[in-house]
């Protein structure tokens, strides 16, 4: 933060909102880790952000802002370019009915030399107000998108040119320019029979982004398998491999995955943004309720923690942020990966070499040798991966993976069907999380509306719905259970979101803890319906339930529900 951490100390503790004690052990992790202190207090849940902000804002004497909840007018934002953005880390969020003062949100407001050459610069007396780092990124990317189409279009000139007037380098670098803005998770180079295709997967949804000559895009593909250290003279073959890229002191790194097909090489990129992993439960969608469950399983000494569900369910995250907030100093924490997503100090990661021999049963016990307190096992594929992460739970580990399946009782059908052992499993499973994700309504064009009977009448034949509103109503979830004062939300669809209404994604989870009683079922070998209702009892909310919840705070739409469930 732009204050010392000794100012920031004595703000926090001076509000009661940490003692020193936990303040001594925030700054110990904070400087293992190589982590900002108020990143730490943050993702930990010690402090919750806009809590945080709004007391530092109140001691420094100046108003704070989340620009979250805020609609700028774009006419407001063009005041700045992208440039003074990024270099000045302020955004312009609102003029004065005069047209004389302007607002301004910035990282660090107390920076008045910075204040003085904006006026000067752009002829407005500036308001200043502090924004945190969330805040801040959310509003900035309406300038990433603006960086991000004029890239496109130099992109496209180049391939209109001819291949000895165009360097491949400088096209490489744009291509990566154009990732970094659009922040897809993946980018597929298609070859086709006279030209090249790049693909952006944005919120699970792959689009069309541009189109190159062949020349051009072989001597691209060229020049990434050269950067991935993957042999160029080799084209009829599959290849993997990876690289990275520091760009504006974010570390960006790239997963490639080649493949031959009948035009030529297809080249696959997965992107994984290290800064955008630090993150809390909260930020993934967990509620508050299901936050202290989680935190409470991982206390304990040792047992199995499960995080299931489809490819692309946002699985790893989960797991990366449930590792992370075991990183404490006296842990030793082992993974075995495939592959390694993200790197994390202070965490002994390996990764499985398949064409060596290096399996995850193979990796798993040479860990066990290793003497770790908490093990996390990337993905539990088969019976012999399966029997020997059961082992590490019953001698004392704490141990994390992962299980493809729809929901959290379907994992244990999957862990029997491996040939794990009921007598094994119910006395070492502590809690499954099954997880799926929704696209979020764009907060720029978010509006409600109140759905007409007949339609929720038919999605209650669906999904049980006035059941589910009544469950919910007596835990005291929703005020009211009545259909007829029920709102939904959408997005009409803007710049900001494409159009679509629809910006970013969000879990919605299935929480399945184990007491006595659950784990004598699974003893019995009882049957899905038996053991999703006797959680149910205990409080279990089900996907549709928790999604439901997130749909009627205006999250996510009732449409993208019913996709998921």
């Amino acid at each position: 933060m732009f204050i010392p951490n000794s100012q920031l100390k004595k703000i926090l503790i001076e509000a009661s909102l940490i003692t020193e004690s936990v303040w001594n052990d925030a700054l110990k992790n904070a400087t293992r880790l190589n982590m900002p202190i108020e990143d730490i207090l943050r993702e930990w849940d010690i402090v919750k952000g806009h809590i945080l902000y709004e007391t530092v804002a109140m001691a420094i004497k100046l108003p704070y802002v989340n620009l979250k909840l805020k609609h700028i007018d774009e006419s407001v934002l063009n005041i700045f370019d992208g440039e003074t953005v990024s270099t000045h880390k302020a955004v312009p969020f609102a003029l004065d009915k005069k047209g004389e003062t302007l607002k301004v949100a910035f990282l660090d407001p107390l920076k008045k030399e910075a204040v003085r050459k904006l006026e000067k610069r752009f002829g407005y007396a500036i308001e200043p107000y502090f924004t945190g780092v969330t805040s801040y990124k959310i509003a900035s990317k309406y300038y990433q998108k603006s960086a991000a189409i004029s890239i496109k279009r130099l992109i496209e000139r180049a391939s209109h040119e001819k291949m000895n007037h165009v360097s491949t380098e400088k096209l490489l670098n744009a291509l990566i320019g154009v990732i970094y803005y659009s922040q897809p998770s993946d980018v597929h180079l298609e070859p086709h029979c006279a030209s090249g295709i790049a693909k952006f997967r944005v919120d699970g949804f792959l689009r069309d982004e541009f189109a190159l000559s062949y020349p051009l895009f072989k001597s691209l593909c060229a020049s990434i398998k050269k950067l991935s250290a993957i042999h160029t003279d080799e084209r009829n073959t599959t290849a993997d491999s990876s690289f990275s890229r520091i760009i504006f002191g974010e570390t960006i790194i790239f997963r490639v995955s080649v493949l031959p097909t009948y035009y030529g090489e297809k080249i696959v990129l997965r992107v994984r943004n290290e800064s955008t992993q630090k993150v809390s439960l909260h930020d993934l969608g967990f509620r508050l309720d299901d936050i202290s469950i989680v935190k409470k399983e991982m206390r304990k000494p040792y047992g199995l923690v499960l995080v299931s569900g489809p490819t692309g369910s946002g699985k790893s995250s989960t797991l990366y942020t449930l590792l992370k907030s075991l990183n404490v100093e006296g842990v030793s924490i082992e993974t075995i990966e495939d592959p390694i997503e993200y790197s994390i100090q202070h965490i002994n990661q390996t990764q499985v070499r398949a064409d060596h021999g290096y399996s995850f049963a193979v990796g798993l016990r040479a860990i066990l040798r290793q003497d770790p307190n908490i093990i996390m096992v990337g993905e539990i594929r088969d019976e012999e991966t399966a029997s020997i992460t059961i082992q590490s739970a019953l001698t004392g580990h704490v141990v994390l993976s992962t299980l493809h399946s729809n929901s959290a009782v379907g994992a244990l059908t999957r862990l029997r069907n491996m040939g794990v052992r009921p007598y094994l499993l119910a006395p070492t499973i502590n809690q499954i999380i099954s997880q799926q994700l929704v696209k979020q309504v764009c907060p720029s064009c978010k509006e409600s509306y109140v759905p007409s009977k007949a339609f929720l009448d038919q999605l209650d034949n669906d999904t049980h719905l006035y059941r589910s509103l009544a469950k919910l109503k007596k835990r005291n979830l929703i005020t009211s259970d009545s259909p007829t004062e029920m709102r939904f939300y959408r997005g009409r669809g803007c710049d900001k979101c494409f159009g679509i209404g629809l910006t970013g994604r969000i879990g919605v989870f299935e929480i399945l803890t184990f007491d006595e009683e659950l784990r004598k079922l699974v003893l019995q070998e009882k049957g899905e319906s038996a053991i999703q209702k006797c959680a149910e009892e205990k409080g279990m909310l089900t996907l549709f339930e928790d999604g439901l919840l997130k749909v009627l705070a205006g999250e996510t739409t009732i449409e993208e529900l019913m996709r998921i469930v």
